[in-house]
């Protein structure tokens, strides 16, 4: 896996998948013809254990996991397709991939992590944050270090006049992976829990513009940041 910074968007991440025997040469070939990357992800199988059609199913399972994730932009030219294997292959790739997503979210690298949370892990005990724009009312939670957005919360549905980039490729995102859709009263509902990196991520999903995550989600009318300071004491 190769990441690195969108040049245009710094606030998204290239993601390239691929697959070499051995590696290092890849690497050395992707250094030429790929400049956005700029660390590289290796997994690596001990004494040959993996096969190469395995290899190949792995590849295009992780790539399959990332383009449904939606959080970063895939170089792929193709789309690697997943070669005919036995059960017993399948059983064996899906251990190691196990390992893999169990490696990346130790390390904090939430790419092959969907956005959408189907569980049940939201709490009631646990501090809902409120956010209110114009028509538009938002609940948030703070599970494993993400700021969730719960299902049936709601969002404006006009981009505001300043709203950079990246903000609105944000929320098309969120509507073209149907985590967010028009309710018919003028504004946008959450289909799903949604989970975002910072709570200004979460902020400028709900006001379609800019937002200080910090200060506009309100705990019984104390911002987020006043409460955590509280904590701190």
């Amino acid at each position: 896996m190769l990441t690195g910074p969108d040049v245009d968007h710094s606030e998204e991440t290239i993601l390239y998948i691929g697959e070499g025997d051995p590696v290092l040469p890849r690497l050395k070939s992707h250094s030429n013809n790929k400049d956005f990357w700029t660390e590289a992800i290796v997994f690596t199988s001990k004494d040959s254990y993996l096969t190469k059609t395995q290899i190949q199913f792995l590849e295009a399972e992780i790539y399959g996991l990332a383009k449904s994730a939606n959080r970063v932009i895939l170089d792929n030219n193709q789309c690697p397709s997943k070669p005919n294997t036995s059960e017993v292959d399948i059983a064996e790739v899906q251990q190691f991939m196990s390992g893999i997503n169990l490696i990346l979210s130790s390390l904090n690298i939430d790419i092959l992590e969907p956005r959408t949370n189907t569980g049940t892990s939201i709490i009631e005990k646990e501090p809902i944050f409120e956010l209110t724009n114009k028509k538009a009312y938002a609940r948030m939670s703070i599970i494993d270090d993400k700021y969730v957005v719960l299902k049936g919360s709601t969002a404006v549905i006009e981009d505001r006049p300043s709203a950079r980039p990246h903000i609105k490729k944000l929320r098309r995102k969120l509507l073209e992976s149907s985590i967010i859709s028009e309710n018919g009263l003028g504004l946008y509902v959450f289909n799903e829990d949604a989970a975002f990196d910072s709570p200004s991520y979460a902020a400028v999903a709900i006001v379609g513009g800019s937002a200080n995550g910090q200060k506009v989600w309100k705990l019984n009318g104390r911002s987020l940041s006043e409460v955590e300071e509280d904590e701190l004491k």
